[in-house]
C-alpha cells in the first residue's frame, strides 16, 4: 500500500487518538511541555513550507496554530513550574 503525505493514524499504534490524548495528559507536565513545543516545531515547519510554496492562507492558518501550540507549551510548563517542587524524583 503506498504512504500518503498526511496519513490518517500513526504507524505502529493502535489506540485511538482520545487513548493517545489521555496517555500525553497522564506524563508530566514537563514532558507535556515537550511534546506541545515539539508539535509547535512541526507544524511551523510545514507553514514555512506551505508558505514557501505560494500557499499563503494555509500557511498563515498553520503559523497561527504553531503560536497557540507555543504559548499552550509556555502555560503547560508555567504549570510544571507549580508543580515540579511537590513532585518526588521520577523519570
Amino acid at each position: 500500500m503506498p504512504e500518503t503525505k498526511h496519513p490518517t493514524h500513526i504507524d505502529g499504534y493502535y489506540g485511538s487518538l482520545q487513548a493517545l490524548a489521555n496517555s500525553i495528559g497522564d506524563m508530566r507536565y514537563d514532558k507535556v511541555a515537550e511534546f506541545v513545543g515539539l508539535l509547535a516545531q512541526r507544524v511551523e515547519a510545514e507553514a514555512e513550507r506551505d508558505s514557501a510554496a505560494g500557499r499563503t492562507q494555509l500557511s498563515g492558518k498553520l503559523d497561527l496554530v504553531s503560536k497557540h501550540l507555543y504559548n499552550a507549551q509556555a502555560e503547560i510548563d508555567s504549570a510544571w513550574k507549580i508543580c515540579e517542587p511537590h513532585m518526588k524524583d521520577q523519570d
